[in-house]
């Protein structure tokens, strides 16, 4: 700017404040190597350049307007008050100044929630004045962290929209129409904060929206850091759910995907939620994840944390639909003592879902290691490939230490050996798909729990209760996807 420019060239005159632009290196983004970064970070930045208004006149040369015209003549950087006043601009580049985000949007995390889609949820509710909302049944590490916290259980997001059917929403954690939760109008989604990639499948929107996505962690920490931007009050509880949803899904900062800004936030969210120990904190929430584990039925194993991507096979240029579901337990052994019975269930959500390559992965989240689950010769095959890896002698494949993310180990290893022209061998027809899946055993339900699959004769006998899932339901098969595999 001219102030910059006159400071340059040794002028030392007094008087207002002139504004002016510097590069500068914020604390934060030191794990960044971009020469010249100007950060959003340092506050006093701001609050320098636009402490005063900016005298006219003194004989200094005035800017060409890019209006054009002899008579548009006027400064780029400011003229009286017009431009800028200390207090309005200040308030832009420090307060809510982007965010599009109306006070009561509804804040809903993704399909089979977990503690971050959760967490960030709520926090994301306090932060913009929202309502916070929940896509599914919470599991236990969820439940035991809200416990702690004394923290309301969101509602489902069904039940939220129906008391307030002309609120916007705001998708947290997620970005893929995949993992949206049911009854979500994607005309209604007037923003997405997020730390996962944009892959294929990711929403499309009628217009443009606010969006925050950034390659931290968890959606917790951008939420966290969120508070600090805005200057907004943080409650303790508020803080700790943030902290708990760090915790969970950067594995106590273990996890590969964990940058230096989640242990920031770490720091600021103890101290401000009052935890004196976080490794105590993190220990009881595994406790409690691991816990539930031990009575879950193989159903529930393989959907309790499954999400889907749609790829490409390199040989037919055809969609390829892939499915990864992840366990974490502080014991594997209670999960891999049952390996058999979860590679059939792995075969059923095949049929089921429409899906052609799914693995569970059980990921030790104390000892850092994970063991991949294939149900038939596709997916051995091209995990044994992506990871460089061979079949464990009990038909697992064992990743190396530290190999526990999802997002950063999984995913782009499978799609990085399918874009080399990798290409699935057993592929059946829609007849005969169709034929697999009515020989399902069907899945019996009580009191809306999950039992597991039951024989056909005990579905038989529990049709006439209610107790049994509508063939429609499991099979998801609408009569538009029947078409769809028609074409």
């Amino acid at each position: 700017g001219a102030g910059g420019a006159r400071a340059e060239n040794g002028g030392d005159e007094k008087g207002p404040t002139s504004i002016r632009m510097q590069e500068v290196k914020s604390e934060l983004s030191k794990d960044v190597h971009l020469p010249g970064r100007r950060s959003s970070e340092i506050h006093d930045l701001f609050d320098n350049l636009c402490s005063a208004s900016r005298a006219v006149g003194g004989g200094e040369k005035k800017r060409r307007s890019i209006f054009g015209g002899k008579s548009a003549r006027r400064s780029f950087i400011a003229e009286g008050d017009v431009l800028y006043s200390s207090s309005k601009l200040t308030s832009k580049l420090t307060g809510p100044w982007s965010v599009v985000i109306p006070k009561g949007t509804i804040f809903i995390g993704h399909k089979i929630p977990d503690t971050d889609a959760i967490c960030s949820a709520i926090a994301a509710a306090e932060l913009f004045d929202g309502h916070p909302a929940k896509a599914g049944k919470l599991n236990t590490e969820t439940e035991y962290v809200l416990k702690r916290f004394a923290v309301r259980e969101p509602d489902l997001f069904t039940d939220v929209a129906k008391k307030r059917d002309d609120s916007s929403v705001c998708l947290v954690d997620h970005n893929q129409t995949s993992q949206v939760s049911d009854g979500v109008d994607l005309k209604k989604v007037i923003g997405v904060i997020d730390h996962h990639a944009f892959q294929s499948g990711t929403i499309c929107t009628p217009f443009p929206i606010y969006t925050d996505i950034r390659p931290w962690g968890s959606a917790c920490t951008i939420l966290a850091h969120g508070f600090i931007q805005h200057r907004h009050p943080l409650s303790k509880s508020s803080a700790g759910l943030m902290l708990a949803g760090i915790i969970s899904d950067t594995l106590s900062l273990c996890s590969p995907t964990t940058t230096e800004f989640d242990h920031l936030m770490v720091t600021f969210l103890s101290y401000a939620a009052g935890i004196k120990d976080v490794d105590e904190l993190a220990k009881e929430m595994f406790k409690a994840k691991s816990k539930q584990l031990e009575s879950m039925n193989a159903y529930s194993l393989v959907r309790g944390d499954i999400k889907k991507f749609v790829t490409e096979d390199a040989a037919s240029k055809a969609s390829l639909k892939l499915a990864i579901g992840v366990v974490e337990c502080t014991n594997p052994v209670v999960v891999m003592n049952r390996k058999g019975e979860l590679e059939e269930e792995l075969r059923a959500f095949k049929l089921e879902e429409d899906v052609d390559i799914a693995y569970l992965i059980v990921v030790d989240i104390v000892a850092l290691y994970s063991e991949v689950i294939c149900p038939e010769h596709d997916e051995i095959d091209l995990a044994c490939q992506a990871f460089q890896a061979k079949l464990s002698d009990n038909g697992t494949i064992k990743l190396e230490k530290g190999r526990v993310s999802r997002k950063l180990d999984f995913m782009p290893n499978l799609v990085k050996i399918l874009e080399k022209g990798w290409h699935k061998k057993a592929v059946d027809d829609h007849m005969t798909k169709r034929a697999k899946r009515q020989s399902l055993a069907q899945v019996v339900y009580e009191n809306g729990q999950v039992l597991g699959r039951g024989s056909i004769q005990d579905a038989g006998e529990q049709e006439s209760t209610g107790g049994v899932v509508d063939e429609s339901q499991i099979l998801r098969l609408s009569s538009d996807e029947e078409d769809e595999h028609h074409l």
